[in-house]
């Protein structure tokens, strides 16, 4: 089951360690596992016994119940099981350089005003998803200013008119209007739905989530199972994901930037990080 997750054994561990600053030669030295056994796991060539799974997990700070459900495909997240009265949430992926990426469209079912969260680097495919739905695009959010998430944003403003928000720590991208900036505990409306700003760093420096009601679009902060790439501070991601969105209700869903949806309760219970 764990090839539908956007990261798999190798990948957390391989996270884990670069974000603590470690080099293979001294996890593989305190697992008791040679250098080369390490790699071929990071590199997915190799599975680990579940004595290595859990002797890796105590050297890296990692869960090991819950990591070795991961590397033996044990878990993976539940669909959505009801709809929300209130809101609707139409995923769109696309590969972008062989990977899928997410976007997502958050709609307010009252008023039918809708917000663009992240371009998946695939305007066009936003552009005929509100084509195709009687929306009224009204705001484009950004949780971080990868190009993977925001190439194509100029044609999206362009096309819909709508005004771009962006946190005010993160470095901003190639935009036709001047950015909104936007910092934790601000208050956005699409239609009747408040969405919440919170922080989120750690990927990024000012990456940020957006949350309402029973959603959280999280970016690259969190993945079904994982985190993302640690790329500017392993600490800051962990404490920001643990204090901002996973002391949310259980039922809130988490839409990531790759890979399924997932629920806060499910990433409480199945994610080794935390």
């Amino acid at each position: 089951m764990a090839y539908t997750l956007e990261d798999e054994f190798g990948d957390i561990i391989g996270k884990a360690r670069r974000g603590q600053d470690l080099s293979q030669s001294e996890i593989a030295t305190a697992a008791g596992i040679t250098e080369a056994e390490l790699s071929r796991m990071e590199q997915y060539t190799l599975k680990p016994t579940e004595t290595q799974v859990f002797r890796l997990a105590e050297v890296l700070n990692l869960d090991g119940a819950k990591l070795l459900d991961i590397a033996t495909e044990q878990w993976e997240p539940e669909p959505p099981q009801r709809s929300d009265a209130n809101l609707e949430v139409i995923t769109i992926s696309a590969p972008v350089g062989g990977w899928p990426v997410n976007a997502y469209l958050l709609i307010c079912k009252a008023t039918n005003d809708t917000a663009i969260i992240d371009t998946a680097a695939h305007p066009d495919l936003i552009l005929e998803a509100l084509d195709t739905r009687p929306v009224n695009p009204t705001a484009i959010l950004l949780t971080h200013s990868h190009g993977d998430h925001t190439n194509g944003l100029p044609k999206l403003q362009t096309e819909t008119g709508c005004e771009t928000y962006i946190h005010k720590n993160e470095p901003k991208p190639q935009s036709n209007n001047e950015l909104r900036e936007v910092a934790h505990g601000d208050v956005l409306s699409v239609g009747e739905l408040t969405v919440t700003v919170v922080n989120t760093p750690g990927h990024t420096p000012g990456g940020c989530s957006f949350v309402t009601q029973s959603a959280a679009f999280v970016g690259d902060a969190i993945f079904a199972g994982s985190v993302g790439g640690p790329n500017i501070s392993y600490q800051d991601e962990i404490e920001s994901v643990r204090d901002n969105l996973l002391s949310l209700p259980d039922t809130v869903r988490l839409f990531p930037g790759h890979g399924p949806s997932t629920t806060v309760g499910e990433e409480k219970r199945h994610n080794p990080f935390f």
